[in-house]
């Protein structure tokens, strides 16, 4: 029983881990903007520098590299997320349903999910315990 829960909890995460990997790369695509902009308003100094010198085609390359990244899990969150609803939607009472969708799909936590719906953490908690015992995957 633990072991069926431990897959059904881990097909429902998928769609989070993608979130938080398109994320992780969206910062790292912000740095490589900050590094760039920075090259444009490059200070002379007189003091050396160390190691190989970074070009700004270099650093257009890792841009190009890194939004090509972020559009690869894009496409493929989009697929995992379409499953999980599939699986989400075959929940007959919508409470359960609704907390799940909030938790694995909107990334909301418990708490903010209680504070939302007007419920107790408590019950929360409860119906995303049931709703996770109520789905069907197929493996």
């Amino acid at each position: 029983m633990k072991d069926e829960i431990k897959k059904k909890k881990s097909f429902l995460k998928r769609y989070r881990n993608y979130l938080i990997r398109i994320e992780r790369l969206e910062e790292k695509l912000l740095s490589i903007d900050n590094q760039l902009e920075g090259m444009s308003s490059k200070r002379i100094s007189d003091m050396p520098t160390g190691g190989l010198p970074v070009t700004v085609e270099d650093i257009l390359n890792r841009k190009d590299e890194t939004k090509k990244r972020i559009q690869r899990l894009i496409d493929n969150s989009v697929c995992v997320k379409s499953e999980i609803y599939e699986v989400i939607d075959h929940i007959d009472d919508y409470r359960f349903a609704e907390v799940l969708e909030a938790y694995f799909i909107e990334c909301k936590t418990l708490e903010c999910i209680a504070d939302e719906k007007h419920y107790s953490i408590r019950h929360v908690g409860f119906l995303y315990g049931k709703g996770i015992e109520m789905i069907q995957i197929n493996e």
